[in-house]
């Protein structure tokens, strides 16, 4: 069964391209695999749904891959980024993704342990989005909550808190699995 689960992130990888959601401010650690599933809610007036599938690999100590499929929404998703850690449970990533506009993401993140099986999240997630009549720089405010459930599971609930206009919100939650 752990074989197939690593084909399938390996291929799951591999067939897609940022990540504006679960965000953490940890990283994955090396070789090591994390694949996620979270149906959630953009609000933006009106509510669409979209379910997220997330996939990440630790490329080396401090530094993480991940990618990213938005299906059954208004439009597909598709991003990757690369996460970097950095000191006191802060990371940084910089990535890419198409959503209707292709664009450039940016995030800052920070975690606080509240138990050693529950962290909280935060810090502020950017993306600079190109269109044929402007290019748009919006914020948002990401607010998370990972609680584990076993050794290589958790549950991840966040909330990304759009901060400029026209920026959606989003409420989400799902299970990440880690490898």
């Amino acid at each position: 069964m752990k074989n197939f689960l690593t084909i399938l992130a390996i291929l799951f990888i591999a067939s897609t391209t940022f990540g504006q959601v679960f965000n953490t401010g940890q990283t994955l650690k090396p070789k090591k695999f994390s694949l996620g599933i979270e149906p959630g809610v953009m609000v933006n007036g009106d509510s669409e749904f979209i379910m997220f599938l997330h996939g990440g690999y630790g490329i080396k100590q401090g530094i993480d891959f991940s990618a990213k499929v938005g299906v059954l929404g208004p439009l597909d998703y598709f991003g990757a980024d690369v996460e970097f850690a950095l000191p006191h449970r802060m990371s940084f990533a910089v990535g890419a993704h198409q959503f209707g506009d292709f664009g450039l993401d940016g995030s800052l993140n920070i975690t606080f342990p509240i138990r050693s099986d529950i962290r909280f999240s935060t810090g502020l997630d950017s993306d600079i989005n190109f269109n044929d009549d402007k290019t748009r720089v919006l914020l948002w405010l990401p607010l998370g909550l990972e609680i584990g459930i076993k050794k290589n599971m958790s549950f991840i609930f966040e909330a990304e808190i759009g901060l400029t206009d026209p920026t959606y919100h989003f409420i989400g939650g799902g299970l990440n699995f880690y490898l």
